[in-house]
């Protein structure tokens, strides 16, 4: 599959379908963190520093279902790094990103399929089981972010990646660079993702559309498309 865009001269232009992979995963982790803090009890499932805050945090007021809750994404998305580790060794980058992807789209299915059927109230078992497999789809999201490897994006927290837009941005003014590098913009387009997905998915909280959950799943879905395409042109 090729995407052909109209560019004007006779140029044509190749990207890694990477480029693209990058954004989607992004998007996918707003989503996601939108969707388990709002909707599952005040936790992230890919933002693993904001869980063990949460994690003292709610333990200290003793709200057990909370600190649970902030526990087990913690658990969850080790065990899914874990295993992105185990399924993508041996493996060259390319065909890794797609078991990655396949797995994330699977365990993001399970979840969509049992949305609309389970409790969401803090606390009770179903609630559980959905943080588990969220935090584990990043988990697994976190290792993809790896192996796609552009610019030290890691798709699902994305803290050092805006001290490294500082960074660039601050040499830029101040040191009167002639343009931002690639790696730059890349982070730039990655933390805006993030935060349009957060923020599709607090539309979708304020609409009490139960559907929501289908954000980070269309997102992988797109994102594994992408990454069995050959280079795309424009």
């Amino acid at each position: 599959m090729r995407f052909l865009v109209p560019k004007l001269g006779p140029s044509v232009t190749e990207l890694d379908p990477l480029e693209f992979v990058l954004p989607l995963a992004a998007f996918a982790s707003g989503s996601v963190d939108i969707i388990s803090f709002a909707q599952l009890g005040g936790i992230f499932a890919s933002a693993m520093t904001g869980n063990l805050a949460f994690l003292a945090f709610y333990s200290a007021a003793g709200s057990l279902y909370s600190a649970i809750g902030a526990l087990l994404a913690l658990f969850g998305f080790s065990l899914g790094a874990s295993a992105g580790t185990m399924l993508s060794s041996g493996r060259g980058n390319h065909k890794a990103i797609s078991v990655l992807l396949v797995t994330e789209t699977v365990l993001l299915s399970a979840a969509a399929l049992l949305w609309f059927f389970a409790s969401h109230r803090n606390g009770c078992l179903s609630a559980d089981v959905l943080i588990l497999i969220l935090s584990g789809a990043m988990g697994l999201q976190s290792i993809c972010g790896k192996k796609i490897n552009l610019s030290n994006i890691p798709t699902v927290v994305f803290t050092s990646t805006l001290t490294n837009i500082v960074i660039a941005v601050t040499d830029f003014f101040a040191c009167g660079k002639p343009g931002l590098p690639t790696e730059t913009k890349r982070q730039i387009i990655s933390l805006c993702v993030y935060f349009i997905g957060a923020f599709t998915a607090g539309l979708f909280t304020f609409f009490n559309l139960s559907f929501i959950i289908f954000l980070p799943l269309a997102s992988a879905i797109l994102a594994l498309g992408v990454n069995t395409s050959k280079n795309v042109k424009i």
